[in-house]
C-alpha cells in the first residue's frame, strides 16, 4: 500500500504526517510505502520541526520537502490532503482507492510549540484515520476476556 500526505509546502505538516504515519502503521505491522509532498515545497524543513517529532521517537532519517512530482503521485492508494486550500490543485486520479481531506492550520508563528500542537493534532488525526485506538482498545478487551 503506498500512502502520500500533501500539503501546501511540504515541508512542516506533509513531513510531520509522514513520519507519524511510519511510526504507527510499523507498529501494529501494517507494511506501506509513505510519501510527503508539497504543491509548492520550500527547500528546507525547520529544524524544530525535526526535534517535535525527535521528542516522541518520531524517525526523522530522510524528510525533506518535495514536490509532486518527486513522488509516485498517481500510484498512490491513498491521498491525504492537509489543507483546504489545495484540494482543488491535488489531480484525482482513478487509481486512489482512497482520497481524505484533512484540515491541519498552516504554521504562522513558526514556534517549536506551535509545532509542537500541529504533530499532537496530527498524530490524533491519523490515530483516527488509521483505526489505531480503536484497535489498541479492541486488544485490550480481548484479553481482559480471555483472562
Amino acid at each position: 500500500m503506498k500512502i502520500g500526505f500533501i500539503s501546501k509546502k511540504g515541508a512542516v505538516r506533509a513531513l510531520i504526517a509522514e513520519s507519524i504515519a511510519r511510526k504507527l502503521l510499523q507498529d501494529i505491522g501494517i507494511k506501506t510505502e509513505i510519501f510527503s509532498a508539497g504543491v509548492q515545497p520550500e527547500k528546507t524543513t525547520p529544524r524544530e520541526v525535526l526535534e517535535v517529532l525527535k521528542e516522541k521517537g518520531y524517525p526523522i532519517r530522510s524528510l525533506y520537502p518535495k514536490s509532486l512530482r518527486k513522488i509516485p503521485y498517481k500510484s498512490l492508494d491513498i491521498v491525504v490532503i492537509l489543507d483546504n486550500e489545495i484540494k482543488d490543485k491535488c489531480e484525482f486520479v482513478i487509481y486512489h482507492k482512497r482520497r481524505e481531506n484533512l484540515h491541519i492550520d498552516e504554521p504562522v508563528r513558526h514556534t517549536i510549540s506551535e509545532y509542537r500542537e500541529i504533530r499532537d493534532k496530527i498524530e490524533e488525526e491519523l490515530k483516527e484515520l488509521f483505526g489505531i485506538e480503536k484497535e489498541r482498545q479492541e486488544r485490550l478487551e480481548r484479553k481482559k476476556v480471555s483472562k
